[in-house]
């Protein structure tokens, strides 16, 4: 009986090895729907052909870049969340393709991922329109409360 307890410890530790050794590294996902946007770095869609607990309603965070919250901070930084909302959302409206590219797990259960809007990656282009900064998630988040030329 011991022997054959090893065996099948030994076999159930290969087992798992192996299976967190695998590359981490998903399948980009077509998404089937935009629903909305909270903000601009936040969208949620649906992804058609998964099952409607994780495919329905899903929340994806922009991932590498912040941008101004919807709620607290400056008028400024209030008003700018405004703008980037509606660009994010008028994107996704008209979008004929929405990709997510290296979709991982991220906190608070929410996909983060490159977002392609019709070829295009949401992230930089948000930065390029001074909506949004890079940001990696760790360090401190960038300080909307004022114009960068300020």
């Amino acid at each position: 009986m011991k022997r054959y307890m090893l065996i099948v410890l030994i076999l159930l530790g290969l087992f798992a090895s192996s299976v967190f050794a695998a590359d981490p590294n998903y399948p980009d996902i077509q998404v089937s729907k935009f629903v909305k946007n909270y903000d601009a770095d936040t969208i949620t869609v649906n992804i058609e052909g998964w099952p409607r607990i994780i495919g329905e309603k899903i929340s994806v965070r922009v991932n590498g870049i912040d941008t101004p919250e919807m709620r607290g901070g400056t008028d400024y930084s209030k008003a700018l969340a405004k703008q980037a909302k509606a660009f994010v959302k008028a994107l996704c409206v008209s979008a004929e393709k929405i990709v997510l590219k290296h979709p991982q797990r991220g906190k608070y259960f929410r996909i983060v991922a490159d977002v392609e809007i019709d070829g295009r990656d949401l992230g930089e282009m948000l930065i390029m329109l001074g909506y949004a900064k890079k940001y990696d998630g760790k360090s401190a988040r960038p300080d909307w409360s004022k114009p960068n030329d300020e």
